[in-house]
């Protein structure tokens, strides 16, 4: 991989920017496993609040439950957190009353920040694990990071605490292999009619069809050009009811970029290109 790229994931968006906690971030070790260990025990997984407590429980140990993750929506922000709940800041095994309440996006882009503040490339991921539940696939955010000793990246998991949470324990959270599953693959097996179990991706979700597949792939786009947007956001064009008015070159369109993302690297200007000039790819929209 040339040099162009591993600076440009060096670089940081204002979600990844490291702000005041630059010199931390840059203190914590140096070891990636041991990082996304340390990473992993400074949050608790909103679902997993509320597998674990009682409604009493939740309500007098995590304030904000039920929205706090949307308020800790950059690195700086999540950082703060931790230390105001703790103010001992990172370290092992933390009680999970201490731990701030986010999921794996946010536990990503606080995975990618702390590396890029110690000048490792690395990008976030947008997909699907899986690897996680038996009865569905969920989707999920993951990590590469450039390893410049074997010249390629290395696909982490950063926000599993351990493998008793999920359904294929085999799977090595710090080097992952095929097991995450790329939107781009999954639109264009999709498109041509050879997911078989679609059911399992839509389980416990809004989506209706391959729309999931079409919003993930633009979070990821998204995140390869170093921007992690929140979950609910995506271009205009897909969103909602406007997927299903969709004509066959927006279907095209999405298509094309779906090929690109197959070898990112490869075609990181292309990818850039489109990034930068299609409008319809970038005129985003929420429920914000």
């Amino acid at each position: 991989m040339n040099k162009k790229i591993k600076d440009f994931y060096k670089k940081v968006s204002f979600y990844t920017n490291a702000g005041p906690f630059k010199d931390y971030y840059i203190s914590l070790p140096n070891d990636i496993n041991k990082l996304r260990d340390l990473v992993c025990d400074q949050h608790i997984h909103k679902m997993r609040v509320f597998r674990t407590y009682t409604k009493e429980e939740i309500s007098k140990n995590f304030v904000w439950y039920n929205c706090l993750y949307d308020a800790l929506n950059t690195a700086t922000a999540m950082t703060s957190e931790v230390f105001r709940l703790d103010e001992k800041g990172f370290y092992y095994k933390k009680l999970f009353e201490k731990r701030i309440v986010v999921t794996c996006r946010y536990i990503s882009i606080l995975f990618s920040s702390i590396m890029k503040a110690k000048g490792i490339p690395c990008r976030c991921r947008s997909g699907f694990a899986p690897y996680i539940y038996e009865d569905f696939i969920v989707d999920h955010w993951i990590n590469e990071y450039w390893e410049e000793k074997e010249k390629r990246w290395i696909r982490i998991d950063a926000e599993i605490q351990d493998h008793t949470r999920t359904h294929d324990q085999n799977v090595n959270l710090y080097d992952i292999k095929d097991e995450f599953e790329y939107p781009a693959q999954l639109w264009l097996k999709a498109r041509k009619g050879e997911i078989k179990n679609l059911e399992k991706y839509l389980k416990y979700t809004s989506h209706k069809g391959i729309d999931i597949f079409a919003h993930a792939l633009f979070l990821d786009f998204n995140a390869l050009m170093n921007i992690e947007l929140p979950y609910k956001y995506a271009p205009d064009f897909i969103y909602g009811d406007n997927f299903d008015k969709l004509t066959n070159e927006d279907y095209k369109d999405i298509d094309n970029l779906a090929k690109l993302m197959l070898e990112p690297d490869k075609n990181f200007d292309k990818l850039k290109h489109l990034w930068e000039t299609n409008e319809k790819f970038r005129t985003l929209k929420s429920p914000y």
